[in-house]
């Protein structure tokens, strides 16, 4: 086994998640060749430990879409963007029956998660969050998918009606890590997106956040982000690559090699040796040719479908893809209350 392989195996003691030296996951970076593929091997063997050869299928629905208030230097739907690019439709909250028939579309082609994205900074109208709670509540009972929402910056109450109306899952991104923020966004804080997290897991509900790489931060920015998510303790983990949109301060990042977004998966799953990693957004823009070994890194989720903005893989591929790789999907389970 390489010599750094080989540390962090003595370091954490048989897969036990003890504190990695920024420095020595620094050197992941450096890694190529055997040795690569040995700290390759590593990360595999602590998700297979962890969580199986199964491999969760996310899928999402824009269910409102059009300009934000917010200046997030990544999104298109940004106030930003949307000074540059007026392509964009701006669409009202999609009805119950539509999201639910969304969902049902997830569940066929193979999901097991089903999240309803909205733009804006928050749900905080009455009536919408009626609409999300009802078409939760459908989803629980009709489409036997596990449903998910992703809505901004939520207050606390908002969360534990969702809840109550059988929502399982709240995803929020940290996006970036703590010092780099700034950088991305000023309209809210990175302090508002831990606030949000926090809430989510005191109202019950299993957490979703992760990061967008390739924004412009350094490689110890992304260390810091594992690391950051490691402290909030969140069940799964989404590992964006940045798709950069025309119109967006962003545009013209320099892109990803696949490698870097590869050894970043890993390091992820080194410091968060438990946790869902899902490889998300940008995967096929970054990582091409090599998205299988995505799943060999240490990811174990994919976002399966359309993304908000970009198109995604066919999904008849995506699961002709694992198989390939021997492994299998992730079967939502059927609930066990109805949600009246």
């Amino acid at each position: 086994m390489s010599s750094l392989a080989s540390k962090i195996t003595k370091l954490t003691g048989g897969y036990t998640g003890l504190e990695i030296p920024d420095d020595m996951l620094l050197s992941v970076y450096g890694l190529s060749g055997s040795s690569l593929i040995e700290l390759f091997s590593l990360a595999l063997a602590l998700k297979e430990k962890y969580t199986g050869t199964r491999v969760n299928f996310c899928s999402i629905i824009s269910a409102k879409t059009g300009i934000c208030s917010e200046d997030c230097a990544f999104c298109g739907q940004s106030a930003i963007a949307g000074k540059k690019e007026k392509k964009i439709k701006v669409n009202a909250l999609m009805t119950v029956s539509e999201i639910v028939e969304a969902a049902k579309i997830a569940k066929n082609n193979g999901a097991n998660e089903f999240s309803i994205v909205t733009s804006g900074t928050s749900i905080t109208d009455e009536n919408e969050l009626r609409i999300i709670g009802d078409a939760v509540r459908s989803i629980k009972n009709e489409a036997g998918i596990t449903p998910c929402a992703s809505l901004g910056l939520m207050k606390y109450e908002h969360l534990l009606f969702l809840k109550g109306c059988g929502l399982e899952i709240f995803h929020h991104n940290i996006e970036t890590s703590r010092g780099y923020f700034q950088k991305i966004c000023s309209t809210h804080s990175f302090a508002d997106n831990i606030e949000t997290v926090k809430s989510a897991k005191k109202a019950g509900l299993k957490v979703c956040s992760g990061v967008i790489i390739g924004m412009g931060e350094s490689r110890l920015d992304r260390i810091k982000m594992a690391k950051e998510i490691k402290e909030l303790d969140v069940d799964n983990i989404p590992v964006n690559f940045l798709n950069p949109i025309k119109g967006t301060p962003l545009e013209n990042a320099e892109p990803l090699t696949p490698m870097e977004c590869l050894k970043t998966l890993a390091i992820f799953r080194l410091v968060n040796p438990s946790k869902n990693i899902l490889a998300q957004g940008g995967r096929e823009h970054n990582l091409r040719q090599l998205q299988p070994l995505a799943l060999m890194a240490g990811a174990n989720g994919l976002l399966l479908g359309n993304y908000l903005l970009t198109n995604g893989r066919n999904p008849e591929l995506d699961l002709e893809l694992i198989c390939d790789l021997g492994l299998e999907p992730n079967i939502s389970e059927p609930p066990q209350t109805e949600y009246a």
